[in-house]
């Protein structure tokens, strides 16, 4: 398992200087980031701007799938490997990129992009 996190990781770091191209706002990434989601499925529910910070809520259809019976584990354990090879991408243009986090206590996550 801990080899197939390491591969999305890098996985996720090698696609992000196409996926990035171009993009050195927090606007454009988050743009960017929303289309990487819908690509694999994930529903984009709300953005919010605030304070130079790109809010995205949104709803991962892989939400309900586990290995072992935790919540949101796929998405959690292993699917945000990927985003992980992003944030350390993005680190290097001086943009901060919080991956996927659960919204409390509902089916919702959310994901942050600001300046570093």
């Amino acid at each position: 398992m801990k080899l197939l996190k390491n591969y999305l990781r890098a996985f996720g770091y090698l696609i992000a200087p196409f996926l990035f191209l171009g993009a050195n706002d927090e606007e454009t990434i988050a743009e960017r980031l929303r289309f990487a989601y819908k690509l694999v499925g994930v529903k984009v529910i709300k953005v919010i701007s605030q304070n130079s910070t790109e809010i995205m809520i949104f709803l991962c259809p892989y939400r309900n799938l586990s290995i072992t019976g935790k919540p949101k584990e796929i998405c959690h354990q292993i699917l945000d490997k990927v985003d992980e090879g992003y944030a350390d991408f993005l680190r290097r243009k001086n943009i901060r990129y919080s991956g996927p986090k659960s919204y409390g206590k509902t089916d919702y996550c959310f994901s942050k992009v600001s300046k570093l």
